[in-house]
């Protein structure tokens, strides 16, 4: 969407779908399914389609349910295919065959990929530094755990829009998550992360309860918040430069950790305030 913008920040909706190819009859799963958070981030494609016109910048997409095949993720990681949607299991997945899961990478995962990179390309080719920016959301309720951020800001170590995303918020009186629901320092493989922190590029990864926009309107909303945000950051000149502060380096054994941890005491739901 809106290939040409003037504006050079990529905004990235990887999880905008809940579409399913009909040759794979839905997963198993009902329509229902396929409208809860586990498929498809909700309210997210309608902010990032009124982000990218307001803010003149390029939209990229994804087209299909994040059950297919997760884009948002390192396509070696476990929940790339995953088994089950918040414990629900996930039969077509369940069945799939090494064949089956290639295929969706050829189809599905690595198209995207490739277009963002050559989106990406196409800025450096002409001495452009671009921005990267992802739209997410998130549930209200992880298993048992009520979540108090309305919205949050995913991050590694380029803290140039990330800061100033926060501040935007918590200055208009929003329960703002700092690397909250998730920790980007622990869970690598993003798009953001593949994308953008490999590349030195600014970036950041918003995510939006899905709650605050179940309807267009309330998306609408939102977008226009996010606008407002991000107008005065993307029209910095100075923001379009590689980082060159300290790289955090990954560490999968404490990602494990990290992550078994955030489902067990979510699980618990002993987080709730």
């Amino acid at each position: 969407m809106n290939a040409d913008g003037k504006t050079p920040c990529i905004l990235v909706c990887d999880h905008a779908s809940n579409v399913v190819p009909r040759k794979l009859g839905n997963l198993g799963m009902t329509d229902d399914d396929l409208q809860q958070h586990y498929a498809v981030d909700i309210g997210v494609k309608k902010i990032t389609e009124v982000m990218s016109e307001a803010l003149d910048a390029p939209a990229i997409f994804g087209n299909y349910s994040r059950l297919v095949v997760d884009l948002n993720r390192d396509i070696q990681h476990p929940t790339a295919f995953v088994m089950t949607g918040e414990g629900k299991p996930v039969p077509g997945n369940i069945a799939m065959n090494e064949a089956d899961k290639q295929l969706r990478i050829d189809e599905l995962y690595n198209p995207f990929h490739d277009a963002l990179s050559s989106m990406i390309d196409g800025y450096l080719e002409k001495g452009i530094v671009p921005a990267v920016i992802a739209i997410h959301s998130f549930t209200p309720v992880f298993y048992n755990q009520r979540r108090p951020w309305e919205v949050g800001v995913l991050w590694v170590q380029d803290d140039r829009i990330p800061a100033a995303t926060i501040g935007y918020f918590e200055d208009k009186g929003y329960c703002v998550g700092d690397n909250e629901p998730y920790d980007a320092r622990y869970l690598r493989g993003t798009t953001v992360n593949r994308h953008a922190d490999a590349r030195l590029l600014p970036n950041a990864l918003v995510e939006v309860r899905n709650d605050l926009i179940s309807t267009d309107k309330e998306s609408i909303d939102w977008a226009n918040r996010l606008v407002e945000c991000y107008n005065p950051i993307l029209s910095d000149e100075n923001l379009y430069t590689l980082y060159d502060g300290p790289i955090v380096e990954h560490d999968p054994e404490a990602e494990r950790t990290y992550f078994e941890k955030l489902v067990e005491k979510a699980k618990k739901g002993d987080g709730d305030e």
